[in-house]
């Protein structure tokens, strides 16, 4: 090798070797094969959250008629390729051509239809005998829809005020083949959505935008607090099951809802799989559970009502305030 060839060598060595200083210590720290394995066991550990809807099919308001808000709904759903959702229905609201066709739609969507009752009578004000009544009367007009379950949800998530009422009933719906169609997280769209509507009637010019972002606040700040709470009471993450309305606030923006929660990193599943977490089998049965299935296995593990919450920007004081400081409803 001649002198200018080793020079030439000797160049490219050291040119190499500075190359390799620079970049050899960030690959370095870069995670073993061990580490590696661990970091992508965990990339799918995401918090998992499902849709239902009470009250369906709601009436119509100054807002939506009946028929536009189920369509509504539906598509902004079929858009973003929303799992299936919940769909509770009151039989009363279920009467009528048009009616029964909406909790069809939902149903021919694929999503699940299930039973709340025929009156939304709440069994803390109602004897035993007639609530059973009442939802097998709701059972005998939604049981023939596409997509039906015997799921029930309680009205006002109130399932008695003593032992005797609840074992009553919890024994009716196991003869009938039912099981409860429980949240975990529940919040105040029904009031916000009173609002929007009471504006509306009283001739108010409504800022919409304002009136999303209040929305999404609202129910992020209480997914956030349902889950703060599955970790206090549980230690681990669960299937959630998210309490809404088919309200004119879902129609104007469960999709943006959907697209909010996504970007915040968790993933919507349907309705059936959310039911397939542990907590759907434990045995709450002398427990009233009004704050939902998390509520009631603290209570039931005595872990003091303090834990089950709302968050302060769901209480109606703070709407009432945050929807006048925003100016959401103004004159024309």
């Amino acid at each position: 090798m001649t002198h200018s060839s080793r020079l030439a060598s000797c160049k490219y060595l050291v040119l190499t070797l500075l190359i390799y200083s620079i970049y050899l210590p960030p690959l370095l720290n870069q995670p073993s094969p061990t580490d590696s394995l661990s970091i992508l066991s965990t990339l799918d550990d995401v918090p998992e959250i499902a849709f239902t809807l009470d009250d369906a099919p709601m009436p119509g308001t100054v807002l939506f008629k009946g028929m536009a808000k189920t369509q509504a709904i539906i598509q902004q759903l079929r858009e973003l390729n929303c799992p299936p959702v919940g769909i509770f229905a009151i039989g009363l609201h279920a009467q009528g051509t048009e009616n029964m066709k909406r909790l069809r739609m939902y149903g021919q969507a694929n999503h699940i239809i299930a039973n709340h009752t025929y009156h939304h009578y709440s069994l803390n004000k109602v004897d035993s005998q007639t609530f059973i009544e009442d939802v097998q009367r709701a059972h005998a007009c939604l049981a023939t829809l596409p997509n039906f379950r015997p799921w029930l949800r309680f009205p006002f998530l109130h399932k008695g005020k003593t032992a005797e009422k609840r074992r009553q009933v919890r024994n009716a719906l196991a003869a009938m083949g039912y099981q409860e169609g429980y949240i975990t997280i529940s919040n105040y769209d029904y009031y916000l959505n009173h609002c929007v509507v009471k504006a509306v009637k009283a001739g108010k010019k409504v800022n919409y935008e304002e009136l999303k972002a209040i929305y999404i606040q609202i129910l992020w700040d209480c997914i956030v607090t349902y889950e703060q709470l599955a970790q206090k009471v549980l230690g681990r993450k669960v299937r959630h099951v998210l309490l809404l309305h088919e309200n004119d606030l879902a129609a104007l923006f469960i999709g943006d809802l959907i697209r909010h929660i996504r970007s915040q990193g968790w993933r919507i599943i349907g309705i059936e799989q959310a039911y397939q977490d542990p907590i759907a089998t434990e045995d709450l049965q002398n427990i009233h559970g009004q704050m939902g299935r998390l509520g009631a296995i603290a209570e039931k593990k005595g872990l003091g009502k303090h834990l089950v919450t709302f968050p302060i920007s769901t209480t109606r004081e703070y709407i009432d305030e945050v929807l006048a400081q925003k100016k959401v409803f103004t004159n024309p």
